[in-house]
């Protein structure tokens, strides 16, 4: 592979990571930040020689770091959140810990997008100080860096990164024709005004933690174990031009109307009723020949539920 295949290929899978590290976020799979902390202390290793080791510095769910090579004297937090105060936090919280005793240089690495910050750093004086502008990575900080290395380093943190994330490229024909004619069936029915009474504001953790807080553990399960088939595929067919603007919002719109019948129809028992909404989609899809594929069409519900578009919300007043 040539340099910008190799490149091309690392862009790739840092972005499966990054949406991945979101979509869980926003399940409050808090456990998917635990695991990027060792994946990135792997990686680092690779691209940039560190030695870096996953230590726990402060209590348990307030860590000023994450990762710290004593040797390099760099310390590391990883963090999917990029807003100002976190960065904030995790600078107070190694001043307040001593670890510039051991540390000379701290850096925050944003799983996603780094912010553009009033302030260009932090501490000075006789208190650390921190570089925002050099020591805040987003994944656009860490490819910059990554781009710098020779030959033989990219080729080592391409494979470490293909054998890491896991990925199915949407390469199966049933998969593709089903989330197709799945798109192409419900788009066409008949739709209606949204209800008053429903939210348009997604809310994906109220409705998943709060709202069907009995059914969390199945809804989440559904998710993470389908995404991994599914994820790839259904960017893939989303993202295709001639699907166009007007016939998804159309289908949102009948699928916020008729996924908000089929819970009533199912006493607001989410698992049951999307069964149900699985059960009459492939009916509506007919046989073909193509053998669709039904957990392809689940995960497209699963996706859409996440999106507020399936079950959708209610007003406080109709909650």
């Amino acid at each position: 592979m040539n340099r910008k295949s190799l490149l091309d290929g690392i862009i790739h899978y840092l972005s499966i990571l990054r949406v991945s590290v979101e979509l869980h976020n926003s399940l409050n799979h808090q456990d998917i930040n635990v695991v990027s902390e060792n994946f990135f202390r792997d990686f680092l290793n690779l691209a940039f020689g560190y030695e870096l080791k996953n230590i726990n510095i402060v209590e348990k769910n307030a860590r000023a770091i994450d990762l710290g090579d004593e040797d390099a004297r760099i310390a590391i937090q990883v963090t999917s959140t990029a807003g100002m105060p976190k960065i904030k936090h995790t600078h107070s919280g190694f001043v307040a810990g001593g670890l510039d005793a051991k540390y000379d240089r701290l850096v925050v690495l944003v799983i996603g997008e780094k912010k553009t910050y009033r302030q260009d750093s932090l501490g000075g004086g006789d208190v650390f100080a921190m570089s925002i502008k050099d020591d805040v990575w987003g994944l656009d900080e860490l490819l910059a860096r990554i781009d710098d290395l020779p030959p033989e380093k990219l080729v080592q943190c391409f494979d470490y990164l293909k054998a890491g994330i896991s990925t199915r490229q949407p390469r199966e024909a049933n998969e593709v024709l089903t989330l197709l004619r799945l798109i192409e069936v419900l788009s066409e029915s008949e739709i209606e005004a949204v209800a008053g009474d429903i939210r348009v504001d997604p809310d994906p953790e109220g409705k998943i933690n709060a709202r069907f807080a009995d059914h969390a553990d199945f809804l989440k399960r559904q998710f993470t174990d389908l995404h991994a088939l599914y994820g790839a595929t259904l960017a893939e067919v989303s993202g295709q031009s001639d699907i166009g603007h007007g016939r998804m919002l159309k289908l949102q719109i009948y699928l916020t109307n008729w996924s908000d019948r089929v819970l009533q129809e199912c006493v607001g028992n989410p698992e049951q009723a999307l069964e149900t909404m699985v059960m009459r989609i492939m009916e509506k899809m007919g046989d073909g020949t193509a053998g669709f594929d039904e957990s392809a069409v689940r995960f497209y519900l699963i996706d859409q539920l996440i999106r507020c578009n399936v079950f959708p919300n209610k007003t406080a007043a109709h909650a």
